[in-house]
């Protein structure tokens, strides 16, 4: 049973939108204000440009190849298979943390007036006994609701994200009313306390990024989308330019409503007393006590409605890697709603083992943003080789300017790697080497082995190992700050040039023919 095309335009942004705005809008202002004073602003509105540039790769591609998990297609039908395994695996990974991440997000929140399930410390909160079983119960009611098809999860999400959306603007409103100061904008060291590399430490660590890079759910969806080639332009960019605007303003909402004497410590002291919940804590500081109870609501459903969107567009990287070779056809069964279910069960029960104790959301937002933007790097390469070894393929959305737009978003891609820092990034890489260890496994015991494509692959060594190199020089990150910070924009940019050329020419070179759609993802 072929997967049923049954998301409208509109039900794809808002799936889109529903994977953008979660724990982020209630944690990110915070965090971004300690990382860069009150050019926190700039910080959200350069964020969404830079994904916007990563978008147009993919905007060509979902809309080319309209298939189910696309993120894990797209590079299989360019360069073949250890180059889609390696991106796949980090971005199905990464896709697979956000829905137990988010949960334990509401639940967090939730403990303010649900006792016994999460036991506060210093560096934030760890769930119960009690709190892990309705983690638990959580999930699974997550997956069951997915389990209703494609149509049931494009109308429940549009009320979900009309949610999430009135809710921040309500809250920017009473913030700018209970108190707003202009000062806030320029003291404590001026507008941009922490300089320009303030701003570029935002990105990945505050959460600016792993918001932003919600939408993929429209790219993972794309398979079940009604007249996909419109339909995906339009979610992509309706979205990113929805968060964008809300994004931006909540940030100066929030720094103007801070009171006074809250700054009196700098900027990276900024904190209030519930730590995992800034929003409330300004709030209730402004002596706004009532609104509090629909932020805790929202606190739950902004989180749980990303997780919710995130539980169905996990299940279907599940389906392109089984579309791949690699995982077993067993999980790509559909139950009678067309519907992946035993893979949204293996993800469940894959996810159930982050809620054993680690680092806070914060630190567990750049491992994400690492995993999903190497995921990201893919799509500006596959999209350019594409156009050579697939040039039939009638292209709805043509990307102008296509050999420059995507070399600059791939050399994007690398600068926010880079700016996770090497702490994050070497744990990338061993993630990135168990994977490697899996699929030759995997491989060794197939009686029916898949082609390797290993001449079209071998860029991947060079790159890898020169992100690792670039970010242990880098001033990121516990990075050792032999390469200086100005200078790593030209030896980025001159790596990812290299990389980028590379990478299409052994494609070219070598096509693999792997770009013809498979049976069931016909369009």
């Amino acid at each position: 049973m072929p997967l049923k095309r049954g998301i409208s335009r509109v039900g794809l942004m808002c799936a889109a939108i529903g994977g953008i705005v979660g724990s982020g809008w209630l944690l990110g202002p915070l965090y971004a204000a300690q990382y860069a004073g009150p050019a926190a602003i700039l910080a959200w509105a350069f964020g969404g440009i830079l994904m916007m540039f990563i978008a147009l790769t993919f905007a060509e591609l979902a809309s080319t190849f309209p298939v189910a998990g696309g993120m894990a297609r797209f590079a299989h039908y360019s360069h073949g298979t250890i180059t889609s395994f390696t991106l796949a695996w980090v971005g199905w990974l990464a896709s697979l943390m956000v829905a137990p991440i988010e949960t334990m997000a509401a639940l967090q929140y939730a403990g303010n007036y649900i006792p016994g399930i999460i036991i506060r410390h210093a560096q934030g909160a760890d769930l119960t006994r009690l709190g892990l079983g309705a983690a638990t119960v959580v999930m699974l009611l997550l997956c069951c609701l997915n389990f209703y098809g494609v149509k049931y999860l494009s109308k429940s999400n549009i009320g979900i994200v009309l949610w999430k959306l009135i809710i921040p603007v309500i809250t920017i409103i009473y913030l700018v009313h209970a108190h707003f100061d202009w000062n806030n904008f320029h003291g404590q060291g001026g507008f941009a306390p922490y300089g320009f590399k303030g701003i570029l430490q935002a990105l990945p660590s505050a959460g600016i990024i792993f918001s932003f890079i919600g939408y993929s759910p429209a790219i993972q969806l794309a398979g079940e989308a009604e007249s996909p080639q419109r339909a995906i332009p339009f979610a992509i960019f309706g979205a990113i330019g929805t968060a964008i605007i809300l994004y931006v303003i909540i940030e100066i909402a929030f720094i103007g409503a801070l009171p006074a004497g809250s700054l009196s410590g700098g900027w990276k002291a900024l904190s209030f007393h519930d730590s995992t919940g800034p929003i409330a804590g300004l709030l209730a500081s402004l002596g706004v006590v009532w609104f509090l109870k629909v932020i805790y609501v929202d606190a739950a459903v902004s989180p749980l409605g990303t997780a919710y969107i995130y539980t169905a567009a996990t299940a279907r990287m599940n389906v392109a890697m089984v579309a791949n070779g690699y995982m077993p056809r067993w999980f790509a069964k559909l139950n009678h709603n067309a519907v992946p279910a035993r893979s949204i069960l293996l993800n469940f029960a894959l996810g159930l083992l982050f809620f054993l104790p680690f680092p806070g959301w914060q630190e567990m937002v750049s491992f994400l943003v690492s995993c999903f933007v190497l995921a990201y790097a893919v799509g500006p390469i596959s999209c350019i080789t594409l156009r050579y070894i697939a040039p039939e393929r009638e292209r709805k959305f043509h990307l102008p300017y296509a050999k420059t737009i995507c070399c600059i978003a791939f050399y994007i891609c690398n600068l926010l790697i880079f700016w996770t820092g090497w702490s994050v990034i070497y744990k990338m890489l061993l993630i990135v080497a168990v994977g490697y260890f899996y699929l030759f496994i995997r491989w060794g015991l197939s009686k029916n082995k898949i082609q390797l494509h290993i001449r079209q692959s071998v860029w991947l060594a060079p790159y890898l190992l020169g992100l690792a190199v670039l970010s242990y020089l880098g001033t990121f990150g516990k990075g050792t700050g032999y390469l200086p910070f100005g200078w790593d924009f030209l030896v980025i940019a001159l790596f990812s040039v290299i990389i980028f050329v590379y990478a299409v020419h052994l494609a070219i070179k070598t096509p693999t023919g792997t770009y013809k759609p498979t049976k069931g993802e016909k369009q």
